[in-house]
């Protein structure tokens, strides 16, 4: 596995993930913001939901609360974690296919705008300052339902891919042009 950026370069790369995702959803407009994005995806407000329940529910285990239900078994996250993590940590992309676990999925709706994405921000900014505060913890895990348990470092990495993930989605849905992790 390549090795973990510095704290605070990783720090900064997860604040300007969630920059990114938020300005990406107040650019969509209000008409498009509850209609999926194309047939059979998330609108716009549902992703934005997801990445906050995602890191709500991160923010509940660190917080001494339960995390997410490990679906792999030993050896297959085991392989994942050798063969996959490092692509996706190294290449800033999730692979494609990946279903949202069950306790991340958003429902209909409505999700109005701004709460979601205050609450998203709150949310990020605490996990942040915990793994921050963390990093070194050897007894400090958050759980992925795929990978396993992550060390800071690396669940810290993670959170970035994976919010730069629905970013993309929502500037790819307006057309904007490539960003400069492309």
């Amino acid at each position: 596995m390549p090795a973990s950026p510095p704290r605070d370069a990783a720090a900064q790369s997860h604040a300007d993930s969630i920059a990114r995702f938020v300005a990406a959803a107040r650019t969509v407009s209000d008409t498009a913001w509850e209609r999926p994005i194309s047939h059979g995806h998330w609108s716009p407000a549902q992703v934005a939901e997801h990445v906050r329940m995602a890191y709500a529910l991160v923010q509940h285990q660190l917080s001494g609360g339960s995390g997410m239900r490990i679906r792999t078994s030993w050896l297959v996250r085991l392989m994942l974690r050798w063969r996959s993590l490092p692509r996706i940590l190294a290449s800033g992309r999730l692979p494609d296919g990946v279903r949202a676990p069950r306790e991340l999925r958003p429902g209909d709706g409505p999700y109005p705008r701004e709460q979601v994405l205050q609450a998203l921000q709150v949310a990020a900014g605490n996990v942040q300052e915990t793994l921050v505060r963390r990093w070194d913890d050897p007894n400090c895990r958050v759980t992925h339902f795929i990978l396993g348990d992550l060390d800071p470092p690396t669940a810290m990495q993670f959170a970035t891919v994976h919010t730069n993930h629905h970013a993309r989605q929502l500037e790819d849905a307006l057309g904007r042009p490539a960003g400069r992790d492309r």
